[in-house]
């Protein structure tokens, strides 16, 4: 494949080379980057087929999941119409008694935290994907005790039995990093050294956080965990550049954030700083996306300013549309990926639904806010 041409100034080449990125010539490629040819994406035959016992749980379990009429039926209910809808799929018997929020939490935690127990007895003993996914509660956690520390109190609620790591191995972590694995001890040390603000500390482990799901998927030898890490570090990136303008930020400040790893290059997105979305939008046509970009632009709040809420779910269906391309794939880590994907965003859907109706949000709003699901 031709070296993608550059949407910079000058012949500097913003995208990765080989990175196979989604251009706009009339139209945008429907095949997956992931399932392009070349020699280093073919596999033996024993790695393609070492998932092959976690693909036939998926296969089956899949039957269960929200397809698009379920979600419209439990947009258009009540709260007590929403949870008998449920009760047709397995979510529904851990919502059965739910009538707060904090109830809802519960159910739903519990929930995913049998969906990711069941599914690890059955990957190889060597996969990684696990830890992908495992790995975002840790880190989430984590940020709960730093917020704490920092500021006298408990200002984010913990995710017990959600992780890889316990949270009494975490409050240990906290006065010695030393015990805590890579890179979990690294984000420690920086935290104790820098003393950063809140909304600094949530950029620093997200940081972390991105980069290490990047390492994870390279060591699991799989392209399409790779591209989906890469593409969520590119999305992550063009957050902050947008959030950074409407902040009122300077240039260091992005210098600080921005994450390596992505198709796009972090000099490309510094480029970019300042520039209003319509103008981002017109400079990255070439790129995978566009689409966002020129979505956000037309999408202004009475103020004046861009939603990033908005950005937020057009980056998950964004790459949602990635998760969907694996139904390409009969064998191997991607559908055993893609089912934890679409469970985790069903639950995301469901707390979304079920907490609009307890708080009185109009059917029509919440259609507004939903994300796309797998299956169609």
């Amino acid at each position: 494949m031709e070296p993608v041409a550059s949407a910079a100034k000058g012949n500097v080449n913003p995208i990765k080379e080989g990175a196979l990125p989604h251009f706009r010539e009339g139209r945008v490629k429907s095949i997956p980057d992931f399932l392009a040819v070349g020699l280093r994406r073919i596999k033996p035959f024993h790695d393609a087929t070492r998932y092959g016992y976690a693909v036939g749980r998926v296969r089956v379990m899949e039957m269960q999941l929200l397809n698009a009429q379920r979600l419209e039926r439990l947009i258009e209910a009540d709260f007590e119409g929403a949870l008998n809808i449920l009760d047709e799929v397995d979510m529904g018997d851990y919502l059965a008694k739910a009538r707060l929020a904090r109830e809802v939490d519960a159910g739903l935690t519990a929930f995913l935290r049998d969906v990711y127990s069941s599914l690890r007895e059955a990957l190889p003993k060597d996969s990684h994907l696990m830890e992908f996914f495992l790995c975002r509660y840790d880190f989430h956690n984590l940020k709960a005790l730093m917020k704490a520390g920092s500021e006298g109190g408990q200002s984010e609620s913990f995710l017990e039995g959600l992780g890889g790591i316990g949270l009494d191995a975490l409050k240990r972590g906290m006065e010695a990093p030393e015990t805590l694995p890579s890179p979990y001890k690294e984000a420690v040390r920086e935290f104790l050294d820098r003393k950063p603000r809140a909304q600094e500390l949530d950029t620093l482990l997200d940081r972390h956080f991105l980069s290490h799901r990047l390492f994870l998927a390279k060591r699991e030898g799989s392209p399409y965990l790779v591209d989906f890490a890469s593409a969520s570090i590119d999305l992550a990136n063009l957050k902050m550049v947008v959030r950074g303008r409407e902040l009122g930020k300077g240039r260091e400040f992005l210098e600080g954030v921005l994450v390596e790893g992505g198709f796009i290059s972090v000099g490309y997105f510094l480029e970019l700083f300042g520039e209003p979305p319509e103008v981002m939008a017109k400079r990255m046509e070439a790129s995978r996306y566009h689409s966002i970009l020129l979505g956000l632009s037309e999408k202004k709040e009475e103020e004046g300013a861009y939603r990033l809420g908005d950005f937020d779910r057009r980056s998950d269906d964004y790459l949602m549309d990635l998760v969907r391309g694996t139904k390409r794939v009969s064998v191997g880590v991607e559908p055993v990926f893609a089912f934890i994907r679409a469970r985790e965003n069903e639950v995301l859907l469901v707390r979304m639904v079920l907490m609009a109706k307890l708080h009185n949000i109009a059917p029509a709003d919440i259609e507004n806010m939903a994300r796309k699901l797998y299956i169609e």
